[in-house]
């Protein structure tokens, strides 16, 4: 079981700094601008764009920006009571820092988190917990990526960058691959190597997680839904956000009505 206690936003802050203490909640942190200095348990650890960190309860922190240059950072604080084993980014209790090959996504939904606590809407923290809950997911399968060129980071960024501005669009891998000067085969095995997904993997993701806030959030009807979202099929639509979710859109929408 997890229980979410609070989400923040820091936002090019001067002078940010985190006295010396022992956390009370579980950390988990995503670095989307410049970078910021831990003292963790008496070690020095740098964390910079693309960085998501977990601060396990009790650890003692402290933290500033680093060389006096604001940062930008999303936090969301939690207890967890799930088994070893169960969850491996809570395994062994220490503090961890792993660089994200799917920042643009992430960061998404850690911007949705963050909304969620922040505008306090009926079942927030439902829907809050279950954004937090995948996140630590995510980061307990991303493992650090060694081997990769600059360049490839710079290409698989400008792609997925590309994919966010029009996820609602039928994806096409010949406009991708000419987006970075590449063969479409190329292009395909690049964004793979680099994010650990295929081009429309990460689309159906994106698709996925704006159709959560739509059910959530609007009257829109379910195949006013997919149809926006670019499904048209939406029998597709329900096997796709059900297959994802182990939710039917239905049931999102009978959360709404509550």
């Amino acid at each position: 079981m997890l229980t979410l206690r609070s989400a923040y936003y820091d936002d090019m802050i001067p002078n940010w700094r985190m006295a010396p203490v022992a956390v009370e909640s579980n950390i988990l942190i995503l670095v989307v601008q410049g970078k910021l200095v831990y003292s963790i348990n008496h070690s020095i650890i740098t964390a910079e764009k693309g960085d998501l960190v977990y601060i396990p309860k009790g650890t003692f922190r402290s933290a500033e920006n680093d060389g006096g240059t604001p940062h930008r950072k999303y936090s969301a604080l939690f207890d967890h009571s799930f088994p070893v084993g169960c969850v491996p980014l809570f395994d062994n209790n220490r503090f961890t820092k792993k660089r994200i090959t799917n920042i643009d996504y992430v960061a998404k939904r850690f911007e949705a988190l963050h909304r969620e606590m922040r505008e306090e809407k009926p079942m927030h923290r439902f829907v809050a917990t279950g954004i937090i809950q995948e996140l630590a997911g995510i980061a307990s399968r991303e493992s650090e990526s060694t081997g990769i060129s600059p360049t490839k980071w710079l290409l698989a960024e400008k792609m997925q960058r590309y994919i966010r501005e029009h996820y609602r669009q039928p994806l096409n891998i010949n406009e991708l691959a000419g987006l970075i000067l590449r063969s479409p085969n190329y292009t395909i095995s690049l964004f793979k190597e680099v994010t650990g997904q295929t081009p429309g993997q990460y689309m159906q993701q994106l698709r996925i997680a704006e159709a959560r806030n739509l059910l959530l959030g609007t009257d829109f009807t379910i195949t006013e839904i997919a149809d926006y979202l670019g499904f048209y099929d939406t029998s597709y639509f329900y096997r796709t956000f059900k297959k994802a979710t182990s939710m039917s859109p239905s049931a999102f929408i009978a959360m709404r009505e509550r």
